[in-house]
């Protein structure tokens, strides 16, 4: 495989705990089918709830960018270019293959910017989210455990984000919990 951007050879590398491939000159990285998702959530537990799929059909965040992407690595076909959200990330994805191509330190301005959402979201809308992610433990795409684990990081999180909003409370049930003695 070529490198889209600088035609080297790519090389396998361990990313995160995947074998991807990376441009030894430009530092470019293409993650094959479902390896970007694999990477992002073993870069932090609390982000694998926090979908991150260009090629989902229910996925608002990305947007077309008007300018061609390069060739596909892995089938040569060529690729369309995304911007992500509000992040300044911009990816190249193959309709093709359903790999990723991104540019270095792409990663990690795609693990910030999700990092900064869980930390601006507020208590209201994790209780939303703990109800959307509790629903897909039923129904949802993935399979039950992995639907469950997601269930209870959003309840780890909205529980650290009211201890935040409502520190008070917070501090009342510590010291409640702190005085009862068969807890």
């Amino acid at each position: 495989m070529k490198c889209p951007h600088c035609k080297k050879d790519l090389e396998q590398i361990d990313f995160r705990g995947i074998v991807i491939n990376e441009c030894p000159q430009c530092r470019g990285r293409w993650f094959d089918r479902g390896e970007l998702q694999k990477a992002k959530d073993n870069m932090d537990e609390d982000l694998c709830w926090l979908d991150f799929d260009p090629f989902s059909k229910k996925e608002k965040h990305f947007s077309m960018v008007p300018e061609e992407g390069g060739i596909c690595p892995k089938c040569t076909e060529n690729m369309a270019m995304l911007a992500y959200a509000n992040s300044g990330v911009v990816i190249e994805k193959c309709e093709q293959c359903r790999g990723v191509w991104l540019k270095e330190g792409e990663f990690k301005k795609i693990v910030a910017y999700l990092e900064n959402v869980l930390t601006t979201r507020s208590v209201s809308e994790y209780v939303a989210d703990s109800f959307k992610q509790f629903v897909e433990i039923m129904a949802g795409p993935e399979d039950r455990a992995s639907e469950a684990r997601d269930f209870l990081v959003v309840l780890k999180l909205l529980k650290l984000r009211a201890a935040i909003e409502h520190s008070k409370i917070a501090e009342l049930t510590n010291k409640i919990y702190q005085c009862l003695p068969f807890l």
